[in-house]
């Protein structure tokens, strides 16, 4: 093999590119997994939304003594809500999560209101309960409506201006476009983008490293001519070309989801077309190198597959968890947040969910730091096979 290095390296690549090609069954396991998870849950939130929004158009309320209150039942019924007796044991019944809330009316109530006192109404709903959450908001705007009007028309009644009980007068302003408010939904793309781009070239990085040590196939490979970082860049490569099929196969199926699957109207816009495609596989490409070097790494330090598995396993959580520490954190990222990987590569990807533009010079930086990872990780990798190749020479 007196070719030229670039030679050597093409020919590694196209070594590990058949033995990846060979294994049909997990190749096949890894694509069709990662087309067909991320658009199953969307599928299964955009049902959720549409639900939960459902439940709040169309209000049942069952109510206790409703007929203590029937300027209140009026109300009610006005708006949209359909009063329905509620059980003698309601409140077993919350619990159980038969009901969500149940409005009672103090016998009382009428008394109190003629003697100018407060009436009494109670909401009984378990909290704990995420289903209930929209027919408790509903029943607890209702009622505060009401609250409100009463008062007006009690403070006309005495001759006295209701702006004088509210001299605060608050408008909303909210600032956010349509594709924004649809985007803090479609926080689940992102998530799932970059997790491809992190987990699409685990099978191949192990098998190439620690499944070559155990099938005793790595030895001739290192009495070739090929130098040691020619064979890793080669084995790195043929990684990233793996690693990068998975993330276009997972953001292709959120992409076809989103177009063509028949997704419930839940009043807000959500816009993932080519050109989100094309920002999304920018942003992810310094992960996309990133990660198969770093796995090539950590397979390589593994004595024994099911070691390499293990460290790897542990390098995958920390990693997947990063975007869910900042999604819960609620916090704005700073911008120097960009220089770290897959912090930065999730704060630039929620921006062109967004419609936002992605800063050029943020997109430069996300790069600089996974580069220089990527190239120590590979040179790790290099020194580590070359030691095996020294053994493997004497």
């Amino acid at each position: 093999m007196s070719a030229s290095p670039l030679w050597r390296v093409a020919a590694v690549l196209r070594k590990e590119v058949r033995d990846a090609l060979r294994d049909r069954r997990t190749l096949l396991v890894s694509l069709l997994t990662a087309a067909a998870a991320g658009p199953i849950f969307l599928v299964l939130i955009f049902n959720l939304i549409a639900r939960q929004a459902d439940r709040a158009r169309e209000l049942h309320l069952p109510v206790v003594g409703v007929h203590h209150a029937p300027a209140l039942a009026a109300f009610l019924e006005r708006n949209q809500a359909i009063l329905i007796p509620a059980p003698p044991d309601y409140e077993a019944k919350v619990r159980a999560g038969h009901l969500d809330v149940v409005l009672v009316v103090d016998e009382r109530f009428a008394a109190d209101v003629a003697e100018g006192k407060q009436g009494t109404v109670r909401l009984v709903s378990d909290r704990s309960r995420d289903r209930a959450q929209a027919s408790i908001r509903q029943a607890e705007n209702l009622l505060r409506a009401y609250n409100r009007q009463w008062g007006t028309q009690r403070l006309l009644l005495r001759g006295v201006a209701p702006s004088v009980g509210n001299p605060l007068d608050v408008e909303d302003v909210d600032l956010a476009t349509p594709q924004q408010s649809g985007a803090l939904i479609l926080f689940l793309v992102a998530f799932y983008g970059l997790l491809a781009s992190v987990m699409g070239g685990m099978a191949a990085a192990l098998d190439t490293t620690a499944g070559e040590r155990e099938r005793q196939s790595l030895e001739p490979l290192l009495m070739t001519p090929a130098r040691p970082g020619e064979l890793v860049v080669g084995k790195w490569l043929a990684v990233v070309l793996f690693n990068a099929l998975v993330v276009v196969v997972t953001l292709a199926g959120f992409y076809l989801t989103l177009a063509f699957a028949p997704l419930p109207a839940v009043g807000a816009p959500f816009l993932f077309g080519a050109r989100e495609f094309g920002r999304f596989l920018f942003v992810l490409a310094p992960m996309i190198l990133l990660m198969p070097a770093v796995l090539l790494y950590v397979g390589s330090r593994g004595r024994t597959f099911k070691e390499a598995q293990a460290n790897v396993s542990v390098l995958m959580f920390v990693v997947s968890m990063v975007p869910a520490i900042q999604l819960f954190l609620q916090q704005r990222e700073p911008d120097w947040l960009v220089l770290v990987p897959v912090s930065g590569q999730y704060m630039l990807l929620k921006l062109a969910l967004r419609g936002e533009a992605v800063p050029l010079a943020q997109l430069a930086l996300s790069f600089a730091v996974p580069a220089l990872l990527a190239a120590a990780a590979l040179a790790g990798v290099a020194r580590l096979v070359g030691r095996e190749a020294s053994f493997a020479s004497r």
